[in-house]
Formats: C-alpha cells, structure tokens, sequence
C-alpha cells in the first residue's frame, strides 16, 4: 500500500486546482500540437518539438499531482488541546531579533512561499519539526545555518 500524505483540507482544495489547472495546460498542448502537426503536412518544425516537450512535463505533473492527493488524508485539529499541529496557524516571537511572524504548519506537499499573507511551514522542515506538539509559551531552538534561532510561541491558533 502506497504511503498516505497527511495535509490540511486546505492544502488539498489548493492541489485539486492545481491539477485542474495542469489539466487544462495539458489539454491545451495536445490541442497545440494536433495544430502544428496539420500545418506541417509532416515536415520537422521546432515549434512541434517544443509543444511535445511542454506536453511531457505537462503529463508528469498531472500524474504527480492525481497521485499525491490519491494518497492523500485530511487532518483534522484538535483545537482544544492547544498543540501545533499540522494546519495550526503559529505567532512566533523571534528572541534574537525581537520580532513576531505568523506561520502555518502544512504537509511538504502543499507548501508555497506565501498563501493568504502567511508564511507555509513545512512539517519535515527543522522549524516545521521544532514546533509540532508544542504549546502557547514554549521556547523553541532551531539550527539556522550558522545560527541558532529561538522563538518563542506567542500564541497558537487552530486549523
């Protein structure tokens, strides 16, 4: 049995437009390609070569993307105990630079840079792992490169 992938509702919402999207691209490549080839009458055309190129990366992605959300499992919070977890939206107070950031702990395969204003974590991340099942006060320390980080959890809000 294949490995099932933990994500957020939200994650998965995000992965299905995702796909649909790619689907459509894909569609739009075979429609692409089917154009060249009439209009070449069998003759080699680069254009044909980059539109079968684009359709095969295309393909990949789509086969990635129906494989990762068939594997897929949603979780679900358990706002009352407080703990990070998977989807737990995190204020963090950074104690070397006195500053306050506000990230979501997500699966690595939902993660993008930035969704809704708030920065992703991933779960397999040294941040992403330091955090998990901690709780509002607890200190973190997380190995930065060169540095140490230490962040204290301000707060911690349900998925």
């Amino acid at each position: 049995m294949a490995e099932q992938i933990p994500m957020t509702a939200d994650g998965y919402r995000r992965l299905e437009e995702t796909l649909n999207r790619e689907r459509g691209r894909r569609d739009e490549a075979v429609a692409q390609i089917a154009a060249v080839r009439d209009d070449t009458n069998g003759i080699e055309d680069r254009n044909l070569e980059v539109s079968q190129i684009d359709l095969q990366s295309t393909e990949a992605r789509v086969l990635e993307l129906e494989d990762v959300l068939a594997r897929a499992v949603i979780v679900e919070g358990h706002e009352a105990l407080g703990l990070v977890e998977l989807g737990s939206v995190v204020v963090l107070r950074d104690e070397t630079h006195d500053r306050e950031m506000r990230v979501r702990l997500v699966s690595a395969v939902e993660v993008s840079a930035l969704t809704d204003g708030e920065t992703q974590v991933s779960d397999d991340s040294p941040v992403g792992q330091a955090l998990q099942g901690r709780q509002q006060g607890d200190m973190v320390e997380v190995e930065v490169g060169e540095r140490t980080a230490r962040y204290r959890i301000e707060a911690v809000e349900p998925s």
